[in-house]
Protein backbone atom coordinates (compact mmCIF):
# COMPACT_ATOMS: atom_id res chain seq x y z
CA UNK A 1 0.00 0.00 0.00
CA UNK A 2 1.59 3.58 -0.99
CA UNK A 3 0.42 6.80 0.92
CA UNK A 4 1.93 8.98 -1.97
CA UNK A 5 2.68 12.42 -0.33
CA UNK A 6 1.37 11.97 2.90
CA UNK A 7 1.80 14.90 5.21
CA UNK A 8 2.59 13.91 8.69
CA UNK A 9 2.43 16.19 11.42
CA UNK A 10 5.19 15.06 13.74
CA UNK A 11 7.85 14.84 11.37
CA UNK A 12 9.40 18.52 11.84
CA UNK A 13 11.38 19.65 8.83
CA UNK A 14 14.84 19.99 8.66
CA UNK A 15 16.40 23.54 9.91
CA UNK A 16 18.54 23.52 7.18
CA UNK A 17 15.53 23.62 4.91
CA UNK A 18 13.06 26.43 6.57
CA UNK A 19 13.62 30.28 4.77
CA UNK A 20 15.26 32.47 7.24
CA UNK A 21 13.97 36.15 7.81
CA UNK A 22 16.82 38.46 7.39
CA UNK A 23 15.33 41.76 7.30
CA UNK A 24 12.31 44.09 5.80
CA UNK A 25 12.07 47.26 3.55
CA UNK A 26 9.58 49.00 2.55
CA UNK A 27 10.40 48.65 -1.52
CA UNK A 28 8.33 48.92 -4.78
CA UNK A 29 6.06 44.96 -5.24
CA UNK A 30 6.52 43.91 -8.57
CA UNK A 31 3.43 41.77 -8.78
CA UNK A 32 1.16 44.49 -7.31
CA UNK A 33 2.98 47.48 -8.31
CA UNK A 34 2.19 49.15 -4.75
CA UNK A 35 4.86 50.79 -2.47
CA UNK A 36 4.60 48.70 0.63
CA UNK A 37 6.99 46.77 3.18
CA UNK A 38 8.99 43.82 1.58
CA UNK A 39 10.14 40.31 4.30
CA UNK A 40 13.53 39.57 2.79
CA UNK A 41 14.00 35.47 3.12
CA UNK A 42 16.78 33.15 2.97
CA UNK A 43 15.62 30.30 0.81
CA UNK A 44 18.19 27.36 0.89
CA UNK A 45 18.33 25.15 -2.42
CA UNK A 46 18.12 21.51 -2.82
CA UNK A 47 20.61 20.00 -4.32
CA UNK A 48 20.56 16.08 -4.68
CA UNK A 49 20.01 15.83 -0.99
CA UNK A 50 21.56 18.41 0.61
CA UNK A 51 20.68 22.22 1.08
CA UNK A 52 22.96 25.26 0.40
CA UNK A 53 22.00 28.45 2.04
CA UNK A 54 24.87 30.72 -0.47
CA UNK A 55 23.51 30.32 -3.45
CA UNK A 56 22.53 33.30 -6.55
CA UNK A 57 18.95 32.94 -5.95
CA UNK A 58 18.60 32.42 -1.80
CA UNK A 59 16.96 35.88 -1.21
CA UNK A 60 13.55 36.45 -2.14
CA UNK A 61 11.22 39.04 -1.07
CA UNK A 62 7.57 39.04 0.00
CA UNK A 63 5.12 41.77 -0.15
CA UNK A 64 3.26 41.98 3.03
CA UNK A 65 0.02 43.38 1.20
CA UNK A 66 -0.46 41.02 -1.99
CA UNK A 67 1.44 37.82 -0.06
CA UNK A 68 3.61 37.13 -3.35
CA UNK A 69 7.24 36.81 -3.58
CA UNK A 70 10.38 37.13 -6.09
CA UNK A 71 13.77 36.67 -6.27
CA UNK A 72 16.13 39.35 -6.12
CA UNK A 73 19.37 38.89 -8.10
CA UNK A 74 21.96 41.18 -9.42
CA UNK A 75 22.63 44.38 -7.99
CA UNK A 76 19.44 44.90 -5.93
CA UNK A 77 20.88 41.76 -4.33
CA UNK A 78 23.52 42.78 -3.30
CA UNK A 79 22.41 46.23 -2.01
CA UNK A 80 20.19 44.70 0.40
CA UNK A 81 23.00 42.31 1.99
CA UNK A 82 24.97 45.12 2.21
CA UNK A 83 22.39 47.56 4.22
CA UNK A 84 21.15 44.47 6.20
CA UNK A 85 25.11 44.38 7.14
CA UNK A 86 25.26 47.45 8.15
CA UNK A 87 21.80 47.97 9.98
Amino acid sequence: MSFGKTFWPEKIPSLSRIPKEVGREERRCEACGRRTEQIFYEVPKKVTFLYFKNHDDNLHATCVSCARSVVITGEERERVFESLRSG
